[in-house]
């Protein structure tokens, strides 16, 4: 019986251990990752990762001051994730160092873009253009569904 706590409790150590590390990974990598590529981005680029990261930690004094709702965090957060998300890609793809005018929207904050709402979304497609005011470059679901919008130059 002794003989078995040992056994279970060094494998709970072990277990814990290794919990720890993955964990730790999972936080250094992004952040790791994000550091050896911002050598290969432009000034506009890098200027645009620098206001994300100044937004987010003003997003953190809020939460932690409890200035905004957990809801709201959440919200701003991934919404501050997946406009780094793309453009990153944009760079990826294109190499160049443009920073578009994104709008990262719920499907409830929509109508403030367009005068359709939700409805200028049915049966869209990525890169379709929305009122020659809109270009439509995609749907993430993060918890809720955001929906990417670049605001086009005017003509």
């Amino acid at each position: 019986m002794r003989l078995m706590r040992k056994r279970r409790f060094r494998f709970d150590q072990v277990r814990a251990r290794v919990l720890i590390s993955v964990c730790l990974v999972i936080v250094w990598w992004p952040s790791h990752i994000a550091e050896a590529n911002q050598s290969d981005l432009g000034p506009n680029v890098k200027s645009f990762l620098d206001f994300l990261q100044q937004e987010e930690n003003e997003l953190e004094y809020q939460i932690h001051h409890d200035e905004i709702s957990r809801r709201e965090y959440t919200r701003a957060k991934n919404r501050f994730a997946i406009m780094r998300e793309t453009v990153l890609e944009r760079v990826k793809k294109t190499g160049q160092d443009i920073v578009p005018e994104l709008h990262v929207v719920t499907v409830s904050e929509i109508d403030q873009l367009t005068e359709k709402g939700a409805r200028a979304l049915r049966g869209i497609r990525i890169g379709a253009i929305i009122e020659d005011t809109w270009r439509y470059l995609g749907r993430v679901t993060r918890g809720e569904a955001f929906y990417i919008f670049e605001r086009l130059p005017k003509k």
